[in-house]
């Protein structure tokens, strides 16, 4: 019930913020409601399945986009990767150096703090199964900076298409893309990919789009704007333990850190939009540290290349999930020889 009691009141409080014109103010709007609940009350509102919902829902507006994906498109894209795992190393290596040397964390702490995604592959590396409170204060004012950056500075005004009543056969054709989205991303989530629900709803929702069975439907604005509320809840919630002294402690310091990614992102997003003619802005976005399910609400609202963008956020999760477990089968083979 209080849980419940909570959602309404970031729902509303949220959708105030819209309604007054606040850039994505229903994302903003939770965020704050529940973060003032779970630090006055010290109770987190429970969202058993919003992180698979946000993710099936995200991913299958996405994949709605791929009717105009072909391989052009993927040829333009592919040097665009390539400057990001140039990007990626340059904001871990960056940030890392400045909380080891100007801050004089340990290099265990820094590393985990820079990781942007895929800390529990990092945990295997460092042979760690528990963050100290500064590195979990680095990866909450990550995603809180992504969100309030990326939240302000581009507006949610792209129309939203009118979702006409579905037809039986349509309606049974999206529950099988939310059914088949499910299945395959348990098992993915099972041998630990990165992401599993959004990134198997894209392919599944891509691959009917493309044999023609989604023709005309769109997502509806209600699913997009419960996606966002339940993402701001579970951000809020990221508060519940961090008492008012350790944020303000190591707030500063987290403050730097993650501003160091997120120019490093400006630049070489401003450099591969010179080299390749791309958009910088999305380039910028692809180039984010972490963040996914923030920056695909607001590219979608926004009107953004989502796809192109979130391709890229895929691609880094995946590469920094699987790095460290190859790391580590590499430490142990040298250490058997």
């Amino acid at each position: 019930m209080k849980s419940i009691l909570c959602l309404l009141i970031a729902a509303g409080f949220g959708a105030l913020l819209q309604f007054e014109g606040v850039p994505h103010g229903l994302l903003l709007g939770s965020i704050l409601v529940t973060a003032l609940v779970v630090t006055k009350f010290k109770f987190a509102p429970a969202t058993p399945y919003g992180l698979g919902y946000i993710q099936v829902t995200l991913g299958i507006a996405t994949g709605l986009m791929f009717e105009a994906w072909d391989s052009a498109t993927v040829s333009t894209m592919l040097p665009s990767l390539g400057i990001l795992l140039l990007c990626l190393t340059a904001q871990v290596a960056l940030s890392a150096l400045w909380l080891a040397r100007g801050a004089g964390w340990n290099r265990t702490d820094a590393l985990l703090a820079v990781y942007p995604g895929a800390l529990a592959a990092v945990f295997d590396l460092l042979e760690s199964h528990q963050a100290s409170s500064k590195v979990i204060i680095v990866h909450l004012m990550r995603l809180l900076l992504i969100t309030v950056l990326v939240s302000l500075l581009i507006p949610g005004a792209a129309p939203v298409a009118v979702a006409e009543p579905l037809s039986t056969g349509m309606a049974l054709t999206v529950l099988s893309v939310i059914g088949l989205s499910v299945v395959v991303g348990r098992l993915l989530l099972a041998v630990g990919v990165p992401a599993p629900f959004m990134l198997t709803a894209i392919i599944i929702t891509a691959v009917f789009v493309k044999s023609g069975w989604l023709q005309g439907f769109h997502m509806p604005d209600w699913s997009l704007n419960l996606a966002a509320l339940i993402l701001g809840v579970r951000i809020g919630s990221r508060f519940q333990g961090l008492g008012l002294a350790e944020l303000g402690r190591h707030g500063r310091t987290a403050l730097v850190s993650v501003g160091l990614m997120i120019l490093v992102a400006a630049l070489f997003a401003l450099a591969a939009a010179r080299l390749l003619g791309s958009d910088a802005l999305s380039l910028w976005l692809a180039y984010m540290p972490g963040a996914i399910e923030t920056i695909a609400i607001v590219a979608f609202a926004g009107g953004m290349n989502v796809v192109f963008i979130l391709t890229h956020h895929l691609a880094r999760m995946v590469v920094l999930h699987f790095a460290p477990a190859l790391l580590v089968q590499m430490r142990r083979v040298r250490e058997d020889a």
